[in-house]
């Protein structure tokens, strides 16, 4: 039960911070924060924990503050992203295992199965994807530095599965690099993460930053 409370405080916070109930800089108080979810400060505690491990807050003294990005922040870490990504990719369709590709395929049915799931879970899913890609390309330099950057930007990718348009559009492109990944087109794969990177960064500037920083 204690998991579940732990849990459901998680994603209400994150609910919190994504919709902008606290802002970046915002402070984030234990005693508040249990009045308002109507829990013990225990689940509270370890909800903030986590959060603060992902990089979405970080600690401030006796409370803790959300993680102030800013939008050079977000921009320049997709940019990182954009360059990272397509030789991970790359790697992939050369080094993966058998093994290694039919986890991408099931991660990928399952986000299929779940479109019509809340941003969050959407995020997560999408994230392990990515995260298997990255172990796929047996390089663990630059599937760590890619992991750090996912968490920064949790925030943003959790707001990108707000738009069902845009989920539709990942999942295609998701698919199309893992197809490209178990084909063994390693160049392919390279262009195809490219162009899904590149969307991403364009959705956000377009349609995140200014739902972020309104």
């Amino acid at each position: 039960m204690q998991v579940t409370l732990s849990q459901a405080a998680y994603e209400k916070i994150l609910e919190y911070i994504i919709t902008g109930k606290y802002k970046p800089g915002s402070p984030l108080r234990e005693e508040e924060l249990a009045n308002m979810l109507k829990m013990s400060r225990t689940p509270i505690r370890e909800a903030l924990a986590r959060l603060e491990k992902e990089g979405i807050i970080a600690k401030n003294g006796k409370f803790y503050i959300v993680t102030s990005l800013t939008e050079t922040d977000i921009v320049q870490l997709y940019e990182i992203r954009i360059n990272l990504e397509p030789h991970i990719a790359k790697l992939a369709a050369i080094r993966a295992t058998q093994d290694e590709i039919e986890k991408m395929l099931e991660i990928l049915d399952e986000i299929k199965n779940s479109l019509n799931s809340d941003p969050l879970v959407l995020a997560n899913l999408n994230g392990n994807l990515h995260s298997a890609i990255a172990e796929a390309s047996h390089n663990k330099y630059a599937a760590g530095i890619l992991e750090n950057i996912r968490l920064k930007l949790k925030i943003v990718r959790v707001t990108l599965y707000v738009s069902f348009q845009r989920r539709n559009e990942e999942i295609r492109e998701h698919e199309s690099i893992v197809m490209a990944i178990k084909d063994r087109n390693p160049d392919l794969a390279y262009e195809l993460m490219k162009e899904h990177e590149e969307n991403v960064l364009d959705y956000v500037k377009k349609n995140i930053i200014p739902l972020i920083f309104k």
